[in-house]
């Protein structure tokens, strides 16, 4: 699993900068940079259709991380095999504002 560290603090499941989820999925399919990349698990907290037991879980630092940017250097299998991520999204208020920082185009 890998560590993340997650700056999109406005995301239900940020806890402390982890994540509450347990796994997320890194969007981007056609990606050739970070800025094309996003958090695809990315729910804001102030969103209406979010459950209050989702408010109530504690953040992990390791999770397993689907990733759908094909062209990621740490993409193996639609998986992440990087050691560390940081997803960015301090201000985000949907999916599309958040980024996959760790993104290393093999291109």
């Amino acid at each position: 699993m890998t560590i993340l560290n997650c700056s999109a603090v406005t995301c239900i499941y940020n806890k402390d900068q982890l994540c509450s989820r347990g796994e997320i999925e890194v969007m981007g399919h056609d990606a050739r940079v970070s800025d094309e990349t996003s958090c695809g698990s990315f729910r804001d907290r102030n969103s209406a259709s979010v459950t209050n037991s989702e408010k109530e879980s504690c953040g992990c630092e390791k999770i397993r991380i689907d990733c759908k940017a094909h062209e990621c250097t740490y993409n193996e299998h639609c998986k992440c095999t990087a050691s560390a991520i940081d997803i960015n999204g301090q201000n985000a208020g949907t999916s599309k504002e958040t980024k996959c920082k760790t993104f290393a185009c093999k291109c």
